[in-house]
Formats: C-alpha cells, sequence, structure tokens
C-alpha cells in the first residue's frame, strides 16, 4: 500500500527481488513462484482460507488496516495553492494513494 515499505522490506529479504508476496504471513515468493502456484491452481487454495491480519480489528480508529484517508487532502493526494500561480499540488502529507499510516496503531518507521 506504501512505497515507503520497500526499503523496510529490502531490507528483510536481502538478495531477494522484491515484490514478494506473503498470504496469512506465510512467504509465497515473488512473481515468477505466484505465477506458477496459479497455473497449478494451488494459489486458490492458499489463498482461500487465508485468515485476516494478525492486528485486523484490534484498533478503534482504523479499524485494523494500519492506513487511514489523510486529513490534509481527504485522500485525493492533491492539495490547491495559491503558490506558483494557483492550482493543485501533490499533497506533501500522504502517500500517492492518498493514505497515511494510522497514528493509533503503527509506529513510525525509522530510516537509516
Amino acid at each position: 500500500m506504501d512505497p515507503g515499505h520497500l526499503p523496510e522490506l529490502a531490507a528483510l529479504l536481502p538478495r531477494v527481488a522484491l515484490p514478494q508476496v506473503f498470504v496469512g504471513g506465510r512467504h509465497l515468493g515473488g512473481a515468477d513462484e505466484v505465477r506458477r502456484l496459479h497455473e497449478s491452481g494451488e494459489l486458490r487454495r492458499i489463498v482461500a482460507p487465508a485468515p485476516g491480519p494478525a492486528f485486523s480489528g484490534s484498533c478503534a480508529r482504523c479499524g485494523g488496516e494500519r492506513y487511514l484517508l489523510c486529513g490534509a487532502c481527504d485522500g485525493s493526494h492533491k492539495r490547491y495553492s495559491l503558490k506558483g500561480g494557483g492550482g493543485f499540488r501533490a499533497c506533501a502529507e500522504c502517500n500517492e494513494n492518498g493514505l497515511v499510516r494510522c497514528p493509533a496503531c503503527c509506529v513510525p518507521v525509522p530510516v537509516a
């Protein structure tokens, strides 16, 4: 949901090509492995009974989703600015999906 997680994921999975797919905490692999699982019909079996995240529903603010719509742009990722002749600019508060991490249940990711 947020490309800001790529460095964190890359640090956890050195020498592994991204993206990597996880279902219910189980590592399935990269795109080639997931494609093979899909073609063999195995992916449907793996995904169907997958439980939700362990934190699901535990946060009253985000409902366990860990992200909220940006309060600055209401999730549009655009803000009107009078600077430079006026017009819409990308919101600096959220990611490109108009989401921010839930401050109630997500700890900030340290930048190395």
